[in-house]
């Protein structure tokens, strides 16, 4: 069986993260690695991950993304890049241009209808298009304080209202989240930037709301928003942010989401800093259900591991959005996460027929006259669209996937080759209106090619 194919566009924290977990695993490998910083560029990926390579072939980090995405090159992208839909817009309809399936660590992914459905529509409309899925995951929003509430929420007959925390480290997460939190600026530039809207804090509030109330089925007329500075009483340091005595180590952001009689439904609270244990700060992931006469109360202590969790997610999900129906997906449509222990080429679903094996019996299609052209004595606004010829036949190759080229058997015994399709076997058709002058073009080609008389 095959490993699923993947390319990492972007490899900072989360996607060199990715690419070793990826490096870890069964049915998985690398196909290739895009990155823009120079630092980067030209390093074999492998020895830069500090990884005996082993057998698998070398893979250089290019700047140049049309080197390694490509329908014949990897199966999936992971786009670890940017944290907004109209950061990542371009990237993902390039991926999807190119026939690939796409999982994003963007936060605003996880539920990009809640605040950019025009460009959601339209990445919407080419995924299915070109017969790919596009997930947005990670670890929040994409399933603390959003997936996983709702999985909790499976349990209770009736919900007044909800109310989650997250109180976690951001020690592990990269550049563009520092940014984003404030870590080690000044409380007056923290109030500037508030007043500016040009400080982002947590990103995914509105979509991790919208996220919970299309679960269950309620409307939010109003979300609302608020952000206070952590200010840290010493320095604190990580991995890719410092914080001084005095300045900012994050930012407490707390949502609330109201019905329309006023009720907040949801209230999401989400204290985010660097090495919240330099002040003895505990972290944990705290969920309550008030449901109809009893509380359901869940907690992890301490956090679930914000960069580990993130990491994981993106990879367990993987095969899942292989076998997920073409479109814009989020984590309500594909199965429940989680780890895999095994091949991830094995997890893969297969009763979607999009997979085959050799032996198969299938329908390959290959283009005969491209747009333009025509077939004599055809009328000629069969020009508008290209005339395909379709082959059922026995596959040849180990394992393909639909849309792969491939070679099959014909009943015949030619050997044909063509582009995999998960049409149906099942010897109905409608052909549409009847055509006299098509029937005796039929036949005249017909007994041109298989012998006797030609009417």
């Amino acid at each position: 069986m095959r490993d699923i194919r993947v390319a990492l566009w972007g490899f900072g924290a989360m996607g060199s993260g990715i690419g070793k977990m990826i490096a870890s695993k069964k049915g998985l490998v690398i196909s290739g690695v895009c990155d823009r910083w120079d630092k980067l560029i030209g390093q074999e990926v492998y020895s830069y991950l500090g990884i005996e390579r082993g057998n698998r072939p070398p893979v250089i980090i290019t700047e140049d993304i049309t080197e390694i995405v490509r329908k014949d090159l990897c199966d999936i992208v992971i786009l670890a890049t940017d944290s907004f839909v109209a950061a990542q817009y371009d990237k993902i309809m390039f991926c999807l241009e190119q026939g690939v399936h796409i999982i994003s660590t963007a936060e605003e992914m996880a539920w990009p209808w809640a605040q950019n459905k025009e460009m959601s529509d339209k990445i919407d409309a080419l995924a299915r298009q070109r017969k790919v899925a596009v997930l947005g995951t990670g670890i929040n929003p994409g399933f603390v304080l959003d997936y996983l509430i709702l999985a909790t929420s499976g349990t209770c007959e009736h919900v007044e209202s909800i109310e989650a925390a997250r109180i976690n480290d951001l020690a592990p997460f990269g550049k563009a989240v520092m940014e984003e939190q404030g870590v080690g600026i000044s409380v007056e530039e923290f109030e500037r930037r508030i007043a500016e809207d040009s400080l982002a804090g947590h990103v995914g509030f509105p979509e991790s709301m919208e996220m919970i109330a299309a679960g269950m089925g309620v409307e939010l007329v109003d979300i609302e928003q608020t952000r206070e500075p952590i200010i840290t009483n010493v320095d604190r340091k990580s991995a890719y942010g410092e914080a001084k005595k005095g300045h900012l180590a994050g930012i407490r952001q707390q949502s609330y989401g109201r019905t329309a009689d006023g009720k907040v439904f949801i209230h999401l609270d989400h204290p985010q800093q660097i090495c919240p244990e330099d002040e003895g700060v505990s972290t944990g992931d705290y969920i309550t259900i008030h449901a109809d006469g009893y509380d359901m109360n869940l907690s992890i202590v301490p956090e679930t591991p914000g960069g580990i969790g993130t990491i994981a997610m993106v990879v367990n999900m993987i095969p899942h959005v292989l076998s997920a129906k073409p479109g814009l997906r989020s984590m309500l449509d594909l199965p429940v996460p989680r780890a895999i222990l095994g091949s991830y080429a094995e997890q893969v679903d297969r009763d979607r027929k999009t997979h085959f094996k050799q032996g198969d019996y299938a329908v390959i299609q290959e283009v005969v006259l491209p747009v333009g052209q025509r077939a004599p004595q055809v009328p000629e606004d069969t020009a508008k669209t290209p005339l395909i010829a379709f082959t059922k036949g026995w596959i040849q190759e180990d394992e393909a996937r639909a849309g792969e080229r491939v070679h099959v058997k014909t009943m015949s015994g030619r050997t044909v080759e063509g582009t995999l399709t998960s049409r149906d076997l099942a010897p109905s058709h409608d052909y549409g209106d009847y055509v006299p002058e098509l029937l005796v073009v039929h036949r005249q080609v017909r007994n041109i090619l298989f012998g006797g008389d030609a009417e």
